[in-house]
């Protein structure tokens, strides 16, 4: 199980070994600093703190892509995260952290403050005589510390090169242009990748991988968990990850072709309904159509039905015309005979003495047509009297006397009514004035009630709007009169004070922070009355000039505020009228005022307002407080609430003397139409009992007239009953006549009616059928109603059909609004009207002919072609993952077998890797779920495919998300190298299992390190030099103190293997590891500092004959006793 290590190849001469390092301003390490490389091996020798780790950092600069530099890693825990060093520290040359003595704050000390700049190179060479130097420059401006502050440049050289060749560099500004110019053969560049590719391709180092493992190698001893090692540093990142990447990429294509399968539909299932509903629509109109035709019809059928009816009525009536023509000639026949009789019988009564009782009936008669209207009229004039409280006269002397007195109160009644009306419309303008003057002092009350202001109401209200308008409160904008009041000893002056100042009292003061919205407002408003605003501001200089003691200003009081300082100089400058006692000063005076009102503005100019008193206080403007003014006008108020209740009394009891005068006049007129002999009843009583009494007496002495007489009554009944009877049978037959004529007229005039069209078929048939059903069959006498009825129906039809064909026009339109707002690209032009009916329809039968089945089969081929194939994929490459791993592990495995992980002098042990499945939950569920997505992917039945879409797109959804718990279950279930545990097996040369470590858990330092040396060794060899390779063509491997806690023997032995496997040790080690490290290396140096903060490179010499440094025998025995 043993092998020969290898210590030729064939790649030997054109390995690469360092040869040089050259650090410029690097750390604590200031100026150039030149430290030359054994090419079999080399030491870092120094105490803890010298600067070691600074000068491997540089090998870290050169190398390490800047995303992956861990500096100083080596002396940090395995657990600890925090970085205290990187490019800024170096650059600066950071040496301590100390407390600012003045701030009391921790700050970082620095060698290099200001503009500065460091440099690095390191020189490689091969057996071939092959150099490669790796330089990089970095500058800082000013002050900066920022990690973004720095700048650098990367060159690679293919000649030697010395870092005092830079010297101008710093001198010319960091002109790189210049640099460039200095160094043609140079490739250079201000980017780290394009100089790593380069200088990998020419030291022969394959992969990013090797780079990253180079870079780990420094903190061997912090290498951490041993599955994390060997997942990032032996096994490549699996190809899941490029798959997934690809998977979620495409279905983007898929997702869209599905999309657009699912729009298809949705259009689809948008526009059939609409599409359904205008066929609908289509029927319903038919149906309106058909039967607003019927509707036309009405009035043409019911005039149809209507001649018919009518020449069925004619006829009849013709018939009954005939009957009761010869009922009329039988009444009549039957009337001349009673006649008859009754003449013969009048003309015996006659010849037996009757002529004379008729003439005294005929003029009985008269009188009594006399007696009633005398009475009627006699009632009226009682009533009359009644009602004016007088006695009705029984002669004619008291009534004319009676009517003498009506006639005069008539004329009466007429002149006090102009009377009373005149007085009516006196009251009515007092009245009307003393409500006018309630409401202005009332709403005066109100507005004194509302605030402290002795401005009058309207002036308030004025104001109010405007501050509402502008956006202030009304104390923004104050008037003179409420900032301006007399003083308490000084009231007798306030009414001729009131008189000059009234009209500045009621003048606005409006600031500078006002007077713009003020005066734009003001300007396009109309307020309806006069308004003085002043601007106020800083008062104006003016010359003071001195004011009498018995001057206005004096007597009056100024309200404290910002207005203050401006209205006293106003005052001061306006209003200096002297207040004087006498005429003879009001003359001499040049501004003067009298108690009485009298005021003198000039020489010239006087006046006197007297309109209202001086005294009147309810015209005063001024003052702080309006309580005595509020008095005055709730005084006012109720005066004249009180004349308005008087006055309305008064109008009252005159409206109704008026009426009852004029109730009285109309009797009395009454009584004035009528005579005396209108109303006496007397004479004609008499004259009709006398007549009464002689035809009494004349027929009670005639037996055979009395016998006639009575005869003649009852001949005279049946005359009248028979003429009676003839007129009803003439009415009846004329009746039935007027009807023949009436009707036939109509039947004429229908008839030539040439409005009445023939009726369609359809409209006949239809209005036949409706006609029928009604519950009143048709008659002339209601063919109008029924009519009507059937014409109620056919609307409430129509309004039904009319909704039906509304509904499937709202829904249309709406089916296309929809559309049109989830698809405005596919509406393009087409409005949501019905008019655009045969665009979208169109439009439709293109989805479900073309559109719709060619976006099926899209996606359907790459569901099959494409998205199941990388699903495939990636199943395949999660079922494979275990068989690639335990390849690589193999290959692993082959490089631990060459070298033993522990020996002793009976025993070699070596160290074997296996890998065991995790059994994750996440990882059995991910392969489940793709199992799922690809069940009958490969059948041609698209009944599945929507189904295995949404289980595609459920996993692509979580492959793709960027929600931290998914992106950790996607690095879980994705990266196969975490489904496997990764357990060193030691063993002994037969294979015997001596000791499991797993992951290095619960082990002791030493053993850790072991575990991670052997490892790292054979992880080196395989990215380095392969399997297959005898030695890598890059040879340094930098190791930082990685021996610290191994003993002696294990160190030997781990050098001997990096050494076999064909590398170059580069090792930063303490004292007492010297004399184990010597056999395996060609030179070393001693790293020093003083001061803490000035570093410095001592070289070693080497004996390589006795393979060891010649360092003093003292040291030697320091070093002895300390790693004992």
């Amino acid at each position: 199980m043993i092998s020969e290590p290898q210590t030729a190849s064939l790649f030997a001469r054109e390995q690469f070994r360092m040869t040089r390092l050259q650090v410029y301003n690097w750390g604590t390490f200031s100026g150039l600093h030149d430290v030359p490389i054994s090419e079999r091996g080399f030491l870092f020798v120094g105490r803890s703190g010298a600067g070691k780790s600074t000068l491997l950092d540089a090998f870290s600069a050169l190398l390490t892509p800047p995303r992956w530099i861990d500096f100083n890693a080596a002396a940090r825990e395995a657990d600890r995260s925090g970085r205290d060093r990187n490019l800024v520290t170096y650059i600066r040359g950071a040496w301590a952290e100390q407390k600012d003595g003045e701030s009391g704050e921790i700050a970082t000390r620095y060698l290099r403050a200001g503009t500065t700049w460091s440099a690095l190179a390191l020189t490689y060479q091969n057996a071939l005589g092959q150099s490669v130097v790796l330089v990089q420059v970095f500058w800082l401006r000013g002050n900066a510390n920022g990690s973004t502050d720095v700048k650098r440049h990367y060159l690679v050289m293919e000649r030697a090169f010395d870092l005092r060749e830079l010297e101008d560099f710093g001198q010319s500004n960091f002109d790189i242009r210049k640099l460039k110019q200095s160094f043609p053969e140079a490739f250079a560049r201000d980017e780290f990748r394009p100089y790593c590719e380069r200088f990998c391709r020419l030291l022969g180092i394959e992969s990013e991988m090797a780079l990253r493992l180079l870079h780990k190698t420094q903190s061997a001893k912090n290498l951490g968990d041993l599955n994390t090692f060997l997942r990032d540093f032996m096994l490549d990142k699996p190809e899941t990850f490029e798959v997934a990447d690809r998977l979620v990429s495409e279905f983007g294509e898929l997702n869209a072709a599905h999309q657009s399968v699912v729009t298809a539909r949705e259009q689809v299932q948008t526009l059939a309904p609409a599409r359904d509903q205008h066929l609908r629509r289509d029927s319903l109109m038919l149906q309106r159509n058909g039967l607003d035709e019927l509707r036309l019809g009405v009035d043409g059928y019911r005039e149809t039905r209507r001649i018919d009816l009518l020449k069925e009525h004619v006829a009849s009536l013709e018939v009954q015309a005939n009957g009761s023509e010869g009922e009329v000639g039988r009444r009549q026949s039957t009337l001349d005979n009673h006649a008859a009789i009754l003449r013969d019988l009048e003309r015996q009564h006659r010849e037996a003495g009757g002529d004379q009782i008729e003439q005294w009936e005929t003029e009985k008669s008269g009188l009594e047509g006399q007696r009633t209207d005398r009475l009627r009229k006699r009632a009226q004039a009682e009533d009359a009297c009644k009602k004016l409280g007088w006695s009705l006269p029984d002669s004619p002397q008291a009534f004319a006397e009676l009517l003498g007195s009506a006639r005069q109160e008539v004329e009466n009644w007429e002149q006090r009514s102009n009377d009373s009306r005149a007085e009516q419309f006196r009251l009515d303008r007092e009245k009307k004035d003393a409500e006018t003057a309630f409401s202005q002092a009332l709403k005066e009350v109100q507005a004194l009630q509302r605030q402290p202001s002795n401005i009058p109401a309207d002036m308030l209200e004025m104001r109010r709007n405007i501050a509402a308008a502008i956006g202030i409160s009304e104390s923004a904008l104050p008037f003179v009169g409420e900032l301006v009041e007399v003083k308490s000893d000084e009231v007798e002056w306030q009414g001729a004070i009131e008189r000059v100042l009234h009209g500045f009292a009621l003048s606005l003061l409006v600031d500078e922070r006002q007077y713009s919205a003020l005066a734009n407002h003001i300007n396009t408003t109309h307020l309806g009355q006069r308004l003085v605003y002043y601007r106020t501001g800083r008062p104006e200089t003016r010359q003071a000039k001195p004011i009498g003691t018995n001057s206005l200003v004096l007597k009056l009081n100024v309200k404290e505020g910002s207005y203050a300082d401006w209205l006293q100089a106003e005052l001061r400058q306006r209003f200096d009228y002297a207040c004087v006692d006498s005429i003879q000063s009001f003359r001499s005076a040049d501004r003067a005022i009298t108690r009485e009102g009298q005021v003198k503005h000039s020489k010239t100019r006087h006046e006197k307002d007297d309109r209202r008193s001086v005294g009147d206080r309810r015209n005063w403007v001024l003052g702080f407080d309006n309580r005595e003014k509020l008095g005055l006008f709730q005084a006012q108020a109720q005066e004249q609430a009180d004349a308005v209740a008087r006055l309305a009394g008064e109008i009252d009891k005159l409206s109704e003397q008026d009426k009852n005068r004029a109730a009285r006049a109309m009797q009395c007129q009454t009584l004035v139409n009528l005579q005396w002999q209108e109303i006496d009843l007397l004479p004609l009583l008499d004259r009709i009992s006398t007549i009464e009494r002689q035809i009494r007496e004349a027929r009670e002495g005639n037996t055979t007239l009395l016998q006639i007489s009575e005869q003649i009554e009852k001949q005279k009944k049946l005359v009248d009953d028979a003429d009676k009877d003839l007129r009803q049978a003439t009415r009846a037959h004329d009746s039935i006549v007027d009807q023949i004529k009436t009707n036939t007229q109509k039947l004429e005039s229908l008839l030539q009616d040439a409005s009445i069209v023939p009726l369609t078929s359809h409209q006949v048939s239809g209005l036949d059928e409706r006609f029928a059903k009604q519950s009143d069959a048709v008659r002339l006498d209601n063919i109008d109603k029924v009519t009507t009825s059937v014409e109620r129906a056919l609307n409430a039809e129509i309004e039904e059909v009319n909704r039906g064909i509304g509904a499937c026009e709202k829904e249309i339109e709406a089916r296309f609004a929809d559309f049109k707002r989830q698809w405005p690209m596919d509406a393009g032009d087409m409005d949501t009207s019905l008019a655009s009916a045969p665009d979208f329809f169109a439009k439709l039968v293109r989805l479900e002919t073309d559109g719709l089945p060619a976006y099926e089969q899209r996606f359907f081929e790459l569901l099959q072609n494409q998205s199941h194939q990388n699903l495939a994929a990636l199943s395949t490459y999660l079922n494979d993952a275990r068989k690639a791993i335990l390849e690589r592990m193999d290959l692993v495995n082959d490089s631990l077998g060459q070298v033993p992980f522990n020996q002793s002098a009976n025993q070699r042990t070596y160290l074997h890797i296996d890998a065991s499945d995790r059994q994750l939950v996440d990882v059995k569920e991910f392969k489940r779920e793709i199992q799922q997505a690809l069940s009958h992917a490969w059948t041609e039945d698209r009944e599945f495919a929507e189904a295995r879409f949404l289980a595609l797109r459920r996993l692509v959804d979580r492959l793709a998300s960027q929600d931290p718990e998914q992106k950790r279950w996607r690095e879980t279930v994705l990266d196969v190298r975490q489904h496997v545990e990764f357990i060193g097996r030691e063993i002994d040369e037969s294979g015997v299992e001596v000791e499991i470590y797993r992951s290095g858990a619960g082990k002791s330092g030493g053993q850790r390190q072991k575990l991670a040396t052997t490892c790292l060794a054979a992880a080196l060899r395989y990215q380095l030099g392969g399997n297959d390779h005898g030695v890598p063509m890059y040879a340094p491997v930098v190791l930082d103190e990685a021996f610290d806690k191994a003993d002696n023997e294990f160190t030997a032995l781990a050098m001997n293997i990096f050494t076999n496997f064909g590398f170059q040790m580069v090792v930063a080690t303490p004292l007492k590891s010297v004399m184990t490290l010597e056999p395996f290396i060609g030179g070393a140096c001693f790293v020093d500092i003083s001061d803490r903060r000035v570093s410095g490179v001592l070289l070693i010499e080497y004996d390589g004959d006795r393979q060891r440094l010649k360092l003093p025998e003292h040291a030697r025995e320091e070093a002895s006793v300390e790693a004992s």
